[in-house]
């Protein structure tokens, strides 16, 4: 009898070398890049509807929103959230196409969020980090949690375990355009900014009870108009004390120190008259230098009665010593 013969066993496949740091980063970028891409036409149909996300006042810094209370900074983590969320979907595909090694989605959501490398970068712990270290950081942790790709891509709801994937399906579902309609509405209801490019930095010497005067712009970046605009308090140093607040009407004889008008309606898309604030100078001013740091501002959108916070970037200060 003749021996059996058995075919020979082949060996699997080597997996593919790891990728490079300068290959990962790559691919990050682009994924970063193209994410850019798929957003801007969603900001543009915002824009075209009156609610614009691009900051023309330089006034804003990273971030979309001015953050200061709980609903305002609930809009910029939904922003935030879902910048990162669709970063992440292109990082990882860009990633498994470019060097067949892959993430998870929870761990590329993870990266970007911690080390910044994402559209909107107001909610990472890397707050100051510039787009270069982020990137490079991104990159550094992307290459050390990646696996070698298998002969099909896991979808992301295919990294979710079997039991939990109806729900976790129906919540991204329902949340998703929960925050974009939340985000939406925010921004339609919040859009009066500090215009930096028209406002200039004021610096006064100690005087106390001297009454000083400080003008600023705001712009309203939304379409529904703002009405009935009030100045309502003031935030910073005891040095400067709100007084009251107004529009300088230039008519009135004494120039830049004519009477004040009341506020009144702010044109969308517009800038009205100077706001003029008068303080006077406390009996305080316990810090080498006093600044007034914002104003709260009340004001009628669509119906509906808001205070909205303005930071005053470079505003009125007193000399201490």
């Amino acid at each position: 009898m003749s021996p059996l013969l058995t075919a020979p066993v082949e060996a699997p496949p080597s997996p593919p070398e790891r990728p490079g740091y300068f290959a990962v980063a790559w691919a990050t970028f682009l994924g970063y890049f193209y994410t850019l891409i798929v957003a801007l036409p969603v900001v543009l149909a915002a824009a075209y509807v009156g609610v614009t996300f691009n900051d023309v006042t330089d006034s804003m810094g990273r971030g979309v929103f001015y953050r200061y209370d709980v609903w305002s900074w609930a809009a910029e983590a939904c922003v935030g959230l879902l910048a990162v969320g669709l970063t992440a979907l292109m990082v990882g595909h860009q990633l498994r196409t470019r060097t067949s090694w892959e993430v998870t989605f929870g761990a590329a959501f993870l990266t970007l969020l911690v080390t910044g490398y994402a559209p909107v970068l107001a909610l990472t712990p890397l707050y100051g980090a510039t787009g270069i270290v982020s990137l490079a950081l991104a990159a550094i942790v992307l290459r050390w949690r990646a696996a070698p790709s298998g002969a099909e891509p896991r979808t992301v709801l295919g990294q979710v375990p079997p039991r939990f994937r109806r729900p976790v399906a129906i919540a991204v579902a329902v949340a998703v355009p929960l925050m974009v309609a939340y985000v939406l509405g925010y921004a339609a209801t919040h859009p009066l900014r500090f215009d930096a490019q028209s406002t200039y930095k004021r610096a006064y010497e100690r005087d106390p009870g001297a009454i000083e005067r400080y003008s600023f712009t705001i712009r309203d970046l939304g379409s529904a108009g703002a009405t009935e605009l009030a100045v309502v308090r003031a935030e910073g140093s005891p040095a400067l004390q709100l007084e009251r607040a107004g529009v300088v009407n230039l008519s009135w004889r004494g120039g830049d120190r004519g009477r004040l008008m009341p506020l009144d309606t702010l044109v969308p898309g517009s800038s009205p008259d100077r706001i003029t604030l008068e303080l006077r100078q406390g009996a305080l001013c316990p810090e080498l230098v006093g600044r007034l740091d914002a104003v709260w501002i009340r004001y009628t959108v669509l119906g509906m009665r808001h205070e909205q916070r303005i930071p005053l970037v470079d505003g009125p200060s007193v000399r201490c010593r």
